[in-house]
């Protein structure tokens, strides 16, 4: 299918083995929350192949999945999660936007830009994070916390990725990939290509 997108290369960022003991992802407080993942067509229908009820998404030519009840707790999850076991059940075809985090793809507070960066809800990447002081007279950053070069190099791979000439096209069908400006996520770097795409394909509504 035309937006069907090759898994980012790499190993994954935050091990299995501390994802499955995490309370952070795949968790929402509210129904319409902005951060749940968006499936392209392509990843929509391997969902559904892989068990997850079509009335999880509302448009099948690409949409956020709707989210359900926690069974036992407050908030809601995503349809795909087992909170017995704190697997994803569709892991294997998980979408673009659950492979990223904890990276995140988003546009600045002009919307003019798209920016690439992570999340300090992360616990994972908040541990690995190291502390920097601000040198004398530099102005005073958003976050003084910094990723070790392990975590950079990564980083820059996903990001390189990102901007492919596969992603970029699906990207472009598909902008709502790209959220609007989260003020908590520790910018990394711009996307200049990607922004060139977006402003040029005339797609960058985002959700």
């Amino acid at each position: 299918m035309a937006d069907s997108i090759p898994m980012i290369p790499g190993p994954q960022v935050v091990p299995s083995a501390i994802c499955v003991r995490c309370e952070v992802c795949c968790r929402f407080p509210e129904h319409d929350s902005l951060l749940r993942p968006y499936f392209t067509a392509s990843e929509i229908q391997q969902a559904l192949t892989h068990g997850v009820p079509p009335s999880s998404f509302p448009d099948h030519r690409g949409s956020q999945v709707e989210v359900v009840p926690h069974p036992t707790d407050e908030g809601f999850l995503c349809p795909a999660f087992d909170p017995a076991t704190h697997h994803c059940r569709i892991y294997e075809v998980r979408p673009l936007d659950c492979q990223l985090y904890p990276f995140a793809l988003m546009w600045n507070e002009q919307h003019d830009i798209v920016l690439f960066g992570w999340d300090p809800l992360c616990p994972f990447l908040l541990e690995q994070s190291l502390e920097v002081t601000p040198l004398k007279g530099e102005k005073l950053r958003r976050s003084i916390r910094e990723l070790p070069r392990t975590l950079m190099d990564q980083a820059r791979t996903v990001a390189t990725y990102l901007e492919s000439e596969d992603v970029l096209s699906t990207l472009a069908i598909h902008p709502r990939l790209v959220t609007p400006f989260q003020p908590d996520v520790v910018v990394l770097q711009r996307l200049d290509r990607l922004t060139v795409t977006l402003q040029s394909s005339g797609t960058g509504d985002t959700r």
